[in-house]
Parts: C-alpha cells; structure tokens; sequence
C-alpha cells in the first residue's frame, strides 16, 4: 500500500476540495465501521460544487456496533438493503475525487476512519495528508460573539441560518460546505 505522504505533488490551490461526511457504527476506528458516505467534490479554483457522492455501506460486523451509534444514525439492516461493499464504496470515491484534499466539519474523524478503511481493504490513499477543519474556521470567527457558546454543526447552521437535518450524512455536510462558504467568501 502506498505511503500517504507518496502522494503526486499538486499545490494546495489547485486540488479539488472532497467536502465529505462518515456515518460509523462506533467512533473507534480500529473497531466500528463505515456505514454511510455523503462528499461533495469542490472546484479549487472557485468553489463551487462540481458533484456529488452518496451510499450506504454494508456492516460486516454490525454485532460490534456501539448501539448509541446505531440508535443516533437510524442503521436497521431494512434500510441498508441497497449498500454496497466497503471495497466498492473506497474505490468509487477515490475514483469520484482523486487526488482531493479531505475537509469536513471535524474531518480528522473521517481522515482515521478512511485511513483505517484504505489499510484493510488494501487500497491506495487519494488524498492529501492536509485536513481542512470547517469547524476551525467557525471557531476563529465567532470566538468572540457571546452568542455562540457551542461549537457543533447544529449552533454554527442555526447562527448562519442554514438548514440542517442532523447525523444525515448528506444533510451535514451540504451545511458543512454551506458553513465554510459563507466563512471564507
């Protein structure tokens, strides 16, 4: 498997923004797994949505699931009759957005849960080793307004009015990009 920092050496003004949002069965990526994917691939050059990806992932292991988890984002094996295999998920979206740049709301979690992901399903990185963290942003911007005493997706949509359907992969980050917009425009 290629190292991550091997990756090809495209300034970070001309690589493509992979907004992307994970939906896991715990929050240990050694143990828990992939279970939904939403990412919005963004134009480098102006920032404008160039597509989208979203799908469910089937649980190989849904027995080790954290049941809070599950609970919070409404995984029932009816409604993942559809998904598809972890392998063709990574495959698909390293195809979708190669050579991307990862951001997110708080993307670290996304960067360990795909690096873990990559590693056992034996596939190439295709992105960045660099994270863009929408929710630093939020954070240097509104650090001193004393109407925001929480720094979570739901505050930050709601100060800026941007609407917002919680731990809905494809709802959290269109208002993740949403965020990051109306922050650096």
């Amino acid at each position: 498997m290629p190292y991550l920092l091997d990756m090809q050496n495209v300034g970070f003004k001309d690589r493509s923004l992979l907004f992307i949002d994970l939906e896991m069965t715990g929050l240990d990526a050694k143990t828990h797994e992939i279970i939904e994917i939403a990412a919005l691939k963004i134009s480098p050059k102006d920032f404008l949505m160039e597509n989208s990806f979203y799908t469910k992932v089937i649980p190989v292991h849904p027995e080790t699931g954290d049941p809070k988890s599950l609970k919070v984002v409404n995984y029932s094996p009816r409604d993942w009759r559809d998904a598809i295999p972890l392998h063709q998920a990574l495959v698909e979206l390293s195809q979708f957005a190669p050579d991307c740049m990862l951001a997110g709301w708080a993307v670290q979690n996304e960067w360990d849960f795909l690096n873990a992901a990559l590693e056992k399903e034996q596939l190439p990185y295709f992105y960045s080793h660099r994270l863009l963290e929408v929710s630093t942003l939020a954070y240097a911007r509104f650090y001193n307004d004393p109407s925001v005493s929480y720094l979570s997706l739901a505050s930050i949509s709601g100060k800026l009015g941007i609407h917002l359907e919680t731990h809905k992969p494809d709802s959290d980050i269109r208002a993740t990009y949403e965020i990051f917009k109306k922050l650096i425009i």
